[in-house]
């Protein structure tokens, strides 16, 4: 489809559009998460795929063309966010910054009991550096091949083996909190 919109076929872009937003925008959300606006994201993402279409070479599939633009634009919002000040926390009549009246945080066994493990390994996966939550995404939930995840992210499949492995041990780093509630 991407060769027949290159060769002007403006059908085939709405025909690409509609077979993969979904997996752009399934990307972007388990990235990103619920908080940001992945449809503009998405959007966006198609937009660069229109603006490059003169320089598109079909040396792999489609969707690591199109991963790989998505993965750019979650890296930028990431990095947009880092650069964002913070909200400033509440202060006294003194000007003293005081604490969020419910900023205190749950022991994991009183998270566990509130929430499902789903919940808790979405955000556990939120915490990982995003290189590594990404690789785990393109893996675990896009069932991408290692030289597939490299080809997306610029390192070469053992890198991305690498990576993959770091991020399954901060993984069980971060629940195992909560595999050990569950176990009480």
């Amino acid at each position: 489809m991407m060769l027949a919109f290159q060769a002007g076929d403006d059908g085939a872009f709405t025909q690409l559009v509609e077979s993969y937003q979904g997996a752009a925008f399934a990307m972007l959300r388990r990235i990103l998460g619920p908080q940001v606006q992945v449809e503009d994201l998405a959007q966006e993402a198609f937009l660069r795929v229109w603006r490059s279409r003169a320089r598109y070479q079909a040396q792999g599939k489609f969707t690591t063309f199109l991963y790989r633009i998505t993965y750019n634009l979650a890296l930028n919002c990431i990095r947009d966010d880092k650069r964002r000040p913070l909200y400033s926390m509440p202060k006294s009549a003194e000007g003293i910054e005081m604490e969020a009246e419910n900023g205190a945080s749950m022991a994991p066994e009183e998270e566990a009991d509130q929430s499902n493990w789903g919940d808790i390994v979405k955000q556990a996966l939120g915490e990982l550096p995003e290189n590594q939550r990404a690789a785990m995404v393109l893996q675990h939930y896009d069932g991408l091949e290692l030289h597939e995840i490299g080809e997306i992210l610029g390192i070469s499949p053992q890198a991305a083996k690498s990576l993959l492995h770091r991020a399954r041990t901060n993984l069980r780093t971060l629940l195992s909190p909560y595999r050990e509630a569950e176990n009480d």
